[in-house]
């Protein structure tokens, strides 16, 4: 198992096990290569310095669906919701 990253191509490469010469996947920054009994064999994700940074961005965020798919719930919106929820609780105390 070998971890590398090539600065020139901002690119972090897992290899597990000898690779194909082409992804078997690629979805986005995301390239995958697995061999014939479908054990994967490397992993490389492309823009690795913009991806981690925004994996560092969204740590603390849930991914929503649905309608609310695409909209981003701060601490802050959280904070304030909390706050209007218990003075309309006090009210009615």
């Amino acid at each position: 198992m070998r971890i590398s990253y090539i600065p020139t191509k901002d690119e972090l490469i897992l290899n597990i096990c000898p690779i194909e010469k082409r992804p078997n996947r690629e979805a986005g920054p995301l390239k995958i290569w697995w061999n014939t009994k479908g054990k994967i064999c490397a992993v490389s994700i492309s823009n690795y310095s913009a991806q981690l940074e925004e994996l560092k961005k969204d740590l603390n965020t849930v991914q929503l669906g649905g309608i609310w798919r695409g909209v981003k719930i701060s601490n802050k919106d959280i904070e304030e919701t909390r706050k209007t929820l218990l003075e309309k609780i006090e009210e009615k105390w």
